[in-house]
């Protein structure tokens, strides 16, 4: 399912949200949702209901259930739930519906992150200057990428190692240099084998494979903006030989890069 769905062109319609600290008494009605419920629990426990299924929630966990599903909730009365929900629908970019690839309950712990956005939506939401809806929508955005990365990229781990985050990040800075395994590792005060071994670990990519793909990504996007000839582009993004760029950017994107100009050109008239 993860395949299929292009996590890129996702479009949410957020419809309602809420920081929720219940009282011993509450409870959501049994209904099918006509939304996708996301919600994350910050504190205490309840029992949730989803389609046949009864589930006890605690710290950590994260709910995700589908749109058109059957939904009911109660408090447990000694361990009271404190939790963020975010109703909404997701469309895909030929505006169909879509479900997201997540189990209903995915135990996902304190994440900071995560919960400093959902601090900065709840006060959009309650302030409703002018344009909220626009900026909630987009931190609703950021959340649904945090979320889906830390449960679906299985390079996530990249995340929680800052060497090779930093690594990264200067390697986005610097990609057109002739950088390598030794210069980063003596960065980090690491021997050259161990930190290949770790960044390949963490990336799924050798150090070489990880900088060549920065530097196609971004020759593809110098293509297209027709600014820049073939050999231009090459040199911008580190490649002293237009014949090596050429065969390794058709490899990697299926079409020369002469193509790649000529498609964007074409594209715009």
């Amino acid at each position: 399912m993860t395949e299929e769905l292009d996590f890129n062109n996702l479009i949410p319609e957020l419809h309602y949200y809420i920081h929720r600290k219940p009282t011993p008494g509450w409870k959501i009605e049994p209904c099918i949702t006509s939304f996708i419920d996301i919600t994350y629990v910050m504190d205490g426990k309840a029992e949730y209901t989803i389609n046949d299924q009864t589930y006890i929630v605690n710290k950590g966990d994260l709910i995700c259930i589908p749109q058109n599903s059957y939904r009911a909730a109660t408090s447990i009365p000694d361990d009271l739930i404190e939790c963020y929900a975010t109703n909404f629908r997701l469309r895909n970019q030929t505006g169909e519906y879509v479900s997201l690839p997540l189990p209903f309950i995915s135990h996902i712990g304190s994440n900071p992150q995560l919960i400093a956005l959902y601090n900065e939506m709840h006060s959009e939401w309650l302030q409703q200057n002018f344009g909220y809806m626009l900026k909630v929508r987009a931190i609703l955005c950021m959340i649904l990428h945090l979320i889906l990365d830390q449960l679906l990229n299985k390079n996530h781990a990249s995340q929680d190692d800052p060497r090779i985050k930093s690594s990264i990040h200067y390697m986005s800075a610097h990609y057109w240099e002739n950088l390598t395994t030794e210069e980063m590792a003596k960065r980090y005060h690491l021997h050259p084998a161990y930190y290949g071994n770790l960044f390949q670990k963490v990336t799924g990519m050798t150090f070489k494979q990880y900088l060549i793909s920065i530097r196609l990504n971004y020759a593809e996007n110098l293509l297209k903006s027709g600014e820049y000839s073939v050999g231009e582009v090459a040199l911008q993004c580190g490649f002293s030989d237009i014949f090596y760029f050429s065969k390794l950017f058709k490899a990697k994107k299926g079409i020369p890069p002469s193509a790649c100009f000529l498609e964007e050109k074409n594209s715009l008239k």
